[in-house]
């Protein structure tokens, strides 16, 4: 029951929140449960900064906490900039700017700040993601997302149907084994437990029981192994059982699957300055675009 989007423009768009929450709005009565995004194109970072999106929980030790991330970043790390994204009663959102490290460096970083005490790394890379549970408008309104620029991003509309309903558990997901490499997910994996022990013997490190964070490990590790993305999606649709239609996006492109038997739905939309995404017609419908149905089985790659 999920609903899915993606765009991605051949050039960078002050328009692209914008366009994503239009997009999301239309597909609502898809889910109440949550809603998120992943941004791409609007930092401006060099090679060796990233950004660090982490949830800090805890009454009355948000503090301590937060002195607990620093520290250990500190360790490693130059800290560039620290700011509070979002706060309520019991947590805050918090966005570390680090410099001095290579990817892999903050895979473990990321990893080991995971497991700190009442802290979860909600993203970490050179894109923006914000998720929360609720509307798309209220993740518009708590985070900004429709003034936020950019070349391309996903979003999702959530209808639970396992795992927890909270921040953290919201969509969209991200693999530390690829750069900034995350999806979004309507349908279930039914054979998740088999697929998500056979990465993990691999050093895939899973934080969830959600079937889509399978999804994003599993195209990671074929990245990892030198497939392209077509190749990485073909394999999918072959390998993962259950009803499914995803997006999932990396640095430079954007692609879509569509599960063997066609049992959930994905459309797209393309000329030759723009590629979306979307569970539903009616959410492509600004764009002005033509749109087509996937067949059961068949993906798409976009690029920049």
């Amino acid at each position: 029951m999920c609903g899915i989007v993606g765009i991605l423009f051949r050039r960078k768009n002050p328009e692209l929140g914008a366009t994503i929450v239009e997009m999301m709005k239309r597909l609502q009565h898809r889910g109440k449960d949550g809603a998120g995004v992943a941004l791409y194109g609007g930092l401006e970072l060099a090679a060796d900064e990233y950004v660090m999106k982490v949830e800090v929980l805890g009454n009355g030790n948000i503090g301590r906490r937060k002195e607990n991330i620093e520290e250990l970043l500190a360790h490693y790390c130059q800290i560039r900039g620290v700011e509070l994204v979002r706060a309520g009663n019991d947590f805050e959102i918090v966005d570390y700017k680090i410099k001095g490290v290579t990817f892999p460096q903050l895979r473990k970083l990321a990893l080991s700040v995971q497991e700190l005490e009442g802290v979860s790394v909600l993203s970490a890379g050179k894109f923006e993601m914000f998720k929360d549970v609720g509307y798309i408008t209220h993740v518009d309104e708590a985070y900004g997302v429709s003034k936020r620029s950019g070349t391309h991003g996903i979003g999702h509309i959530r209808f639970s149907t396992e795992s927890g309903v909270d921040r953290y558990h919201a969509h969209p997901f991200q693999s530390f084994l690829y750069p900034d490499i995350t999806v979004v997910h309507n349908g279930q994996i039914t054979n998740y437990w088999k697929t998500r022990a056979s990465l993990e013997a691999k050093g895939h490190y899973f934080t969830t029981d959600n079937d889509t964070e399978c999804i994003v490990h599993y195209v990671a590790d074929k990245l990892l192994e030198g497939y392209n993305l077509e190749e990485a999606l073909e394999s999918a649709v072959h390998d993962l059982d259950g009803p499914f239609a995803f997006i999932i996006s990396t640095d430079s492109e954007i692609g879509v699957a569509k599960d063997k038997l066609g049992l959930r739905p994905a459309l797209v939309a393309e000329d030759g300055d723009v590629f979306a995404i979307s569970s539903e017609e009616v959410a492509l419908e600004p764009l002005g675009l033509d749109t087509e149905y996937l067949a059961p089985g068949e993906y798409r790659v976009f690029r920049k």
